[in-house]
């Protein structure tokens, strides 16, 4: 009978360390998820003069949205391109480490890898790996939150990388619940420290704000609406980094096979699109272009034949125009005599100088 109490004893023990186990998976399950992110960096090229640039990221073993892989945040002119390699579980909970309810929901992030690889730009050459949640294991001063990606800036004149950190239990209850905290850590030297992101681009000089006609209202919200041909380019008026505007192609196989304009600037583009295109590889790229460009100048790159885009019922709609009513589309020339220019900031980050 003793040996009997015992034995059911132990099943009971076993079930209840089952059901203990099954709850803590059903709760990770519930409340938790696993994020995985990897920009795909391929190669990048810059032109003799130094003010245009692209990157291609590949998307091979990555995922099916091809809008992953990295934009001018993973870019810092001139110098560096970055690959991030992120992989990590978050979750929520109302208790501290202690076990003591807390007021407020916190996010608890644990890193299982957070890699940073750095290319030279110009020859794409890896040069190091910045070994982010090494960084956080060793300090216990900073903590990751949700830190999906590194991010690029320049600082004081040189280059970081900046990844969000823990708010503690003292930031919450000062107010600052909803300020975003980050560790910025040197690309070149791997000195880091912890400060509000914010406070951090305020001591920035501030970009300077200009009243322009929006390159992406021209060709995104307009003009190729009307070609659908040529929608997989998005275009953007400026750039995080002063001096440039962005272009992304998100289907390679359509960039055009002839254009004195793109190749004369980037010669070995065509050769490194063709290789992942022979491989069937899906990729993004990265234009970065000098901000002066037009906008029959980025017609003539990008449009195998700038003769095939159709002004034939284009019209500026009254949200766009200067006055409040529709007005028909003939050139170029005129977007800019019926749109309503924009009051936007230029980049803040200037390119760090290539003293090679």
């Amino acid at each position: 009978m003793k040996k009997s109490k015992i034995f059911i004893g132990m099943l009971l023990c076993l079930c209840l360390c089952g059901c203990t186990k099954k709850a803590d998976k059903d709760r990770d399950k519930k409340e938790g998820y696993e994020f995985k992110y990897k920009s795909g960096y391929y190669t990048s090229e810059i032109n003799d003069n130094n003010d245009a640039i692209y990157v291609i990221y590949s998307h091979d073993g990555i995922g099916d949205d091809v809008e992953w892989g990295g934009d001018d945040k993973e870019i810092i002119p001139n110098k560096y391109a970055i690959d991030n390699d992120v992989q990590q579980r978050v979750w929520d909970t109302s208790l501290d480490e202690n076990n003591k309810p807390l007021r407020f929901i916190k996010n608890i992030t644990e890193l299982d890898k957070f890699n940073v690889d750095i290319y030279d730009i110009r020859t794409g050459e890896k040069l190091k790996t910045i070994d982010v949640k090494s960084i956080f294991d060793k300090d216990d001063n900073i903590k990751p939150d949700r830190p999906y990606t590194a991010l690029t800036l320049e600082y004081d004149g040189k280059p970081y990388i900046k990844v969000r950190s823990e708010k503690t239990s003292e930031d919450i209850e000062n107010g600052y619940k909803d300020k975003l905290k980050s560790v910025f850590i040197n690309i070149e030297d791997e000195t880091y420290f912890e400060d509000w992101a914010r406070d951090v681009s305020d001591r920035q000089s501030k970009g300077e704000k200009i009243a322009v006609v929006n390159k992406r209202d021209i060709f995104n919200e307009i003009l190729l609406k009307q070609n659908s041909l040529y929608s997989y380019i998005t275009v953007s008026s400026f750039s995080n980094w002063e001096g440039f505007m962005d272009v992304y192609i998100y289907d390679i196989g359509r960039i055009p096979k002839e254009s004195k304009r793109l190749y004369g600037l980037f010669p070995h583009l065509r050769e490194n699109l063709d290789k992942l295109i022979a491989k069937g590889e899906r990729a993004k790229v990265t234009f970065m272009l000098p901000d002066s460009i037009s906008d029959k100048e980025l017609a003539d790159m990008f449009f195998e034949n700038d003769e095939d885009i159709s002004f034939d019922g284009v019209i500026v709609d009254g949200i766009h125009s200067v006055d409040g009513l529709p007005h028909k589309i003939n050139n170029f020339d005129d977007f800019k005599k019926y749109i309503e220019p924009e009051d936007m900031e230029r980049s803040r980050y200037n390119p760090i100088p290539d003293n090679r």
